[in-house]
């Protein structure tokens, strides 16, 4: 199959059947430069990274002549807690070659990570070719990252970066150091884009319902006042699925006024072992379960929902790999 065709088949069916190829996705051939911005009072420690083979994205005549703009953007949690990444970093690897072979294939606009450390954002972004920023949310995390900075991150070759902000989320424990414990975080980007300015946000929520819902209360109330009604995008693992975000007694009007580009049919967090209790147990096969992962844009224009892709080999997240288009229709047109 040709690149072009199998391009063709991610336009029209989603991310489905990735052959081996993934195996074989872009390397890395130049590093990127890494700017680390430390925390204010109160606030996540940013890290912006530049790469030095940076490719900037270029539209056709035909594609800025048509009445919308099609936007993929795609979302991933890398290395969960449980995969243990730093005793079987090819976890990390085949996760990574992932992102590397779906940006080559169906060149999203932007991509949202949950779960990266700052070694393989660095990476990611020096494969991609893409400038990026994360935010950490945690400063040493040794069980994925070896005593590294933890967190999630916006890789946007679709935009320029304007501006930025990023906010810790409420926490269920008021006693909570953000400087040496896990804090939940959020990060949203300003991106001057061929569809003009655009909002573009990622968070990972509490694994508990009951803390996740006034989380995501709060980024999506946070992402609104910054984006001030620029077009947005809200990406992440919510931890909650679609029912639990709709529910009016939680918190009226939840997400009502935005649209999911993964189909909610579509699970998006496989079953999993305990790996660090029982490494024999890795690796497993995916088997889906829950919808938790979510690529929210306005209800403006249109959108193309596709199927989320979960591995059937070894794991390299216990997540699946999400990703959706949004057909903009900018003001101007």
């Amino acid at each position: 199959m040709t690149l072009a065709a199998f391009t063709m088949m991610i336009m029209l069916g989603g991310l489905v059947g990735v052959p081996a190829a993934a195996e074989s996705a872009p390397t890395v051939t130049a590093g990127s430069t890494l700017r680390i911005t430390e925390a204010a009072d109160g606030k996540p420690m940013i890290l912006e990274a530049t790469p030095d083979n940076v490719q900037p994205m270029r539209l056709s005549a035909a594609s800025r002549a048509a009445a919308s703009l099609n936007i993929p953007i795609h979302h991933y949690n890398i290395c969960a807690g449980n995969n243990t990444c730093v005793e079987n970093s090819v976890l990390k690897d085949r996760a990574k070659n992932l992102v590397a072979f779906f940006k080559a294939t169906d060149d999203p606009w932007f991509i949202s990570l949950n779960e990266v450390c700052r070694k393989d954002f660095a990476d990611l972004s020096a494969r991609t070719g893409s400038a990026g920023t994360m935010v950490v949310s945690l400063r040493q995390n040794k069980n994925d990252c070896g005593g590294d900075l933890f967190g999630s991150a916006i890789l946007h070759p679709g935009g320029v970066k304007l501006d930025g902000i990023a906010e810790f989320l409420p926490s269920r424990d008021d006693e909570l150091d953000c400087t040496t414990d896990e804090c939940r975080a959020m990060l949203c980007l300003k991106l001057q884009t061929y569809a003009g300015v655009m909002t573009v946000c990622t968070t990972h929520l509490e694994n508990e319902s009951e803390w996740a819902m006034p989380q995501a209360a709060e980024y999506l109330w946070i992402a609104t006042a910054y984006a001030a009604g620029q077009p947005k995008v809200l990406a992440g693992d919510f931890n909650l699925t679609p029912e639990q975000l709709r529910d009016p007694d939680a918190a009226p009007a939840f997400y009502t006024g935005m649209r999911d580009l993964v189909i909610e049919s579509s699970e998006t967090m496989p079953t999993w072992t305990d790996h660090d209790d029982d490494p024999a147990t890795w690796p497993v096969p995916a088997t889906p379960r829950g919808h938790i992962d979510y690529i929210w844009v306005d209800r403006r224009g249109g959108s193309i929902a596709k199927a989320a892709y979960c591995e059937n080999e070894a794991l390299a997240s216990d997540h699946c790999y999400t990703s959706g288009s949004w057909l903009y229709t900018p003001p101007s047109k």
